[in-house]
């Protein structure tokens, strides 16, 4: 899980060609971070982004080898200064003790992570022997210092071990994490009051708007394997807008084939757009790729539940069953 801001960090998202799940539907006014207290908004953050990467690896290992390309998984997310303006570093320090080293932000539950005892403010020292420092040196992340730890993590052998050095309560820890194979998507939390989520051919973008409306977790994830099931069918844009709108259609049905795979209440989730649908009840906002909400909603209720995962024997910490997709 990766983090971009507008406002205290870097200000580009690092995707391109998007395809927008509401196509600039929901520019409505939303609580984002930008509303919070000024010197709240960093435990905001923290709380989204622990919420975000536990739908990531839920939906990563639900995804499997149906996506197009794979990585090593340990169920983690890390958060470091860096990747906010140095104004922003004496308070980072006060309200999340976030000094110079990385941090664990996120542990998903049932994961390696979670498995081999790692905690969320644990210092990231070194990983696999080698220096965070170094790591990020070496990948000339900058101010991307969490998706160069990602990524050092995402070449690892699965299964193998894999050390972390931790400073945790003063103490420096030495702790072996067995990354499994999942989906190489990530998903990208990025400040914009918007309620958007969109994608490229490698990843998720999914605003704060986005989590400030969704009501459950259940919710966001229906948002997040719609895109993820664009990455999955190698959509792309520009096409005609007949082609689009089938592209749409099946990201809708393989999205929720996903977050149900990944544990997640079909029923609930469907509610994200009964509402979105709601507030656009005149269709003004509704891009011509796109069904109406009513339409796709209806769509997405009529789907079968034993079509939604072929297979429960599959078992992450959560059902999920990689086998029962298929790359088109």
């Amino acid at each position: 899980m990766t983090y971009t801001r507008a406002n205290h960090g870097p200000a580009a998202l690092p995707l391109l060609g998007a395809v927008l799940l509401a196509a600039g539907l929901c520019a409505y006014p939303t609580r984002a971070l930008a509303d919070a207290p000024k010197d709240a908004w960093p435990a905001l953050l923290r709380r989204d982004l622990a919420r975000v990467a536990h739908i990531e690896w839920r939906l990563r290992g639900a995804a499997g080898t149906a996506c197009p390309r794979q990585a090593a998984d340990a169920g983690i997310a890390f958060d470091d200064r860096r990747a906010y303006q140095k104004r922003d570093w004496p308070l980072l320090a006060t309200s999340l003790k976030m000094a110079e080293r990385p941090v664990i932000v996120s542990v998903a539950p049932g994961s390696p992570a979670d498995l081999a005892g790692l905690h969320e403010g644990d210092e990231v020292l070194a990983i696999g022997g080698v220096p965070s420092d170094t790591i990020i040196a070496r990948r000339n992340a900058g101010s991307l210092v969490s998706d160069a730890l990602l990524d050092e993590i995402g070449q690892a052998a699965p299964g193998s071990a894999l050390t972390f050095d931790l400073r945790r309560d003063g103490a420096v820890l030495h702790v072996a994490v067995r990354p499994v194979t999942h989906c190489a998507v990530r998903l990208v939390l990025f400040t914009d009051r918007k309620v958007e989520a969109h994608s490229d051919t490698r990843n998720v973008a999914i605003s704060t708007g986005m989590l400030a409306f969704a009501r459950t977790d259940d919710e966001l994830a229906l948002a997040a394997g719609h895109e993820v099931a664009h990455v999955i069918n190698g959509d792309r844009r520009g096409a005609p807008a007949k082609v689009r709108r089938g592209m749409e259609d099946a990201a809708d049905a393989l999205g929720l084939r996903l977050m149900e795979c990944a544990g997640y209440s079909r029923a609930t989730g469907i509610t994200l757009f009964e509402r979105l649908g709601s507030r656009d009840w005149l269709g003004f906002l509704r891009a011509r790729t796109h069904r109406s909400w009513k339409a796709r909603t209806e769509s997405l209720r009529a789907m079968p539940p034993g079509t939604m995962c072929l297979s429960t024997t599959c078992r992450t910490g959560f059902n999920a069953c990689p086998e029962s997709f298929s790359r088109r």
